[in-house]
């Protein structure tokens, strides 16, 4: 006959003080153990990259991540050499990773011109050679020794959380010399910043130069000669790409921004040829719309050969308005400029009159390679169909700009 089974610990029996403390520990022990695990997988399942530092400097030669598509290159000059006998001739160094969970493994090879073999051009050919492989963990430096033996003065490989972080308002590079445009969002790379621009005036913003730095990274968007509104109020701008360095030394300058009822904020230069080259689109505009329109009327079975002919005329498109004429357009719309001024700002005029055309010109060249694969496959009808949807799309387009009131 069987006995039930019983506790070892009978109820209400109290506790011993012994018990109680190796029950608290291993409850701890277990927390501890999770948590590391967490961490070690959050680190294990996110980017990682490396650091390449030398001593003495306080910007690192160089950051990337590890992944098959990425490698880093320090040229030479950037490189220290100790003993130029050693190091002989070579062109830099080459960098690139391998991951396996959180220890990378960090292969260095030396990037020369070969003196020997040449490609079938005669070119010399590029020649990488192998000197030193390292395995670097995060939060564990590694000297790369070996670069020693090569006169090169040897340098520290860091392996560093490489994920992206989302900085609090307030943080990061800042936008100057505008009242309409913030800082919406601003994520840190590991080599550089991701910003996000507003619009927060209650006007449609057509045209903006933002500069990074002293001018050498430059966003904008160029209105109506391609997209219409760039930034409605409270629109955000598609995400700019700025480097770590000139991003913290220098943050964001707004050098225009341009509204679309012809005002602007900013450089009155820029903003000048900006509008000049948008009226030589809207001048050009209308000449280009007939031409679409004719098109368009056109039955399905004679679209295909009218719509070469189409984009046949519109690379043959007289110019709207010439240089006379325009030199008084423009002197009209722009009284405050001197004669020099106008010379050139008819340039500007004159690429928006090819501007209206090439909007055109653009949208038909790709569908006209949609059109072609088309054909190819016997689908005559979904080519047909492609070419009126494409019209109807730029009539509307061309609408929209000649119907602009400043």
């Amino acid at each position: 006959m069987s006995t039930p089974m019983t506790s070892r610990f009978s109820e209400g029996a109290p506790l011993t003080p012994l018990f109680i403390a190796s029950t608290i520990a291993m409850i701890v022990l277990g927390l501890l153990t999770t948590a590391s695990g967490v961490q070690e997988g959050t680190l294990r399942q996110g980017p990682i990259g490396i650091e390449i530092t030398s001593r003495g400097d306080s910007k690192p030669l160089t950051r990337f991540r590890v992944d098959p598509s990425e490698q880093a290159f320090i040229p030479r000059q950037r490189l220290k050499i100790n003993d130029p006998s050693l190091a002989g001739e070579f062109m830099g160094l080459k960098i690139s990773g391998e991951r396996d969970g959180e220890e990378i493994k960090v292969r260095l090879a030396l990037v020369s011109a070969g003196t020997e073999q040449t490609d079938h051009e005669g070119r010399k050919e590029i020649k990488e050679n192998i000197i030193a492989s390292y395995l670097v963990r995060v939060g564990e430096p590694v000297r790369a020794v070996e670069l020693d033996r090569f006169g090169i003065e040897p340098f520290e490989m860091n392996a560093l959380d490489a994920k992206s972080l989302v900085l609090k308002p307030g943080e990061g590079p800042r936008i100057t010399n505008t009242s309409v445009l913030e800082v919406a969002r601003v994520e840190k790379d590991f080599y550089a910043y991701r910003v996000w621009l507003k619009n927060k005036s209650d006007k449609n913003i057509v045209g903006y130069t933002v500069s990074a730095g002293n001018g050498r990274i430059q966003f904008g968007g160029k209105g109506r000669t391609r997209t219409g509104t760039v930034l409605a109020p409270g629109a955000t701008t598609n995400e700019l790409h700025l480097q770590e360095d000139e991003a913290e030394r220098f943050g964001l300058k707004a050098s225009v921004v341009i509204f679309d009822d012809g005002t602007f904020e900013g450089d009155s230069k820029l903003a000048t040829q900006f509008l000049a080259a948008d009226e030589g689109v809207r001048t050009q505009s209308p000449s280009v719309l007939r031409l679409i329109e004719q098109t368009l009327k056109v039955d399905d079975s004679d679209l295909r050969d009218a719509f070469v002919k189409l984009e046949a005329e519109l690379w043959l498109i007289p110019e709207a308005m010439y240089k006379e004429p325009a030199l008084q357009f423009l002197k009209t719309r722009f009284p405050d400029q001197d004669e020099q001024s106008l010379s050139a700002l008819y340039e500007v005029f004159k690429g928006g009159l090819y501007d209206a055309r090439n909007i055109a010109l653009e949208s038909l060249g790709d569908t006209g390679r949609t059109v072609k694969g088309l054909e190819e496959h016997g689908q005559f009808a979904s080519a047909v169909e492609q070419i009126r949807t494409t019209l109807v799309r730029l009539k509307e387009t061309f609408v929209k700009i000649t119907s602009a009131q400043r």
